[in-house]
């Protein structure tokens, strides 16, 4: 497989290399968030999905060992993701939304196709709370709320083409923002 042997602890049974547990941990760490994302995707209540998200990790964790190295980890842990939001759904009859496993299938698929979109979203989400409020609420007023400009400068005294530039500059600034977080990432 490519990992180091496992070394018997003195009770002979078999200690995960080092190794081993730093690739895990190495690949582990660079998808969790949007691992988190799939999950809560497919189930109705942000805790169900964190206790679901912590089964998954351990079970991970506890399959590693059957894992290739060359093949794609996050597209692993969401097959091991989806069979545990699927168990989920067989075992919590107490909850009044359910999905049949066709549709739970579905958007599973659906969500795994959408993945690095849905991580712009999300540094877009961030950014947007990193903008001072005014710009932010000029931002909503425009573009949330679908005012036109000509509107929205009238209220704020201020000439349509002010408003116009201030909002490519917005645009830039946030733009610059998203650049700089997604190549952090």
């Amino acid at each position: 497989m490519g990992w180091n042997q496992d070394v018997m602890a003195a009770d002979g049974s078999a200690v995960s290399s080092r190794t081993e547990t730093e690739e895990f941990v190495a690949r582990f760490s660079r998808c969790h968030e949007r691992l988190f994302g799939y999950i809560y995707s497919l189930v109705p209540r942000e805790q169900d999905a964190r206790d679901i998200f912590q089964r998954v990790s351990l079970l991970l964790w506890r399959k590693y060992s059957d894992f290739d190295p060359e093949a794609d980890f996050f597209a692993w842990a969401c097959g091991v993701a989806y069979y545990e939001v699927r168990n989920f759904f067989r075992v919590s009859a107490r909850n009044r939304l359910q999905f049949n496993d066709e549709l739970l299938s579905t958007l599973a698929i659906e969500k795994a196709r959408r993945g690095p979109e849905d991580r712009r979203l999300e540094v877009l989400q961030e950014c947007l709370e990193e903008l001072p409020s005014a710009e932010r609420k000029l931002l909503m007023e425009v573009y949330a709320d679908g005012r036109p400009i000509r509107e929205v400068a009238e209220q704020r005294g201020k000439a349509t083409q002010t408003v116009y530039n201030r909002l490519n500059l917005i645009r830039r600034k946030l733009y610059a923002r998203m650049q700089r977080a997604l190549t952090e990432n």
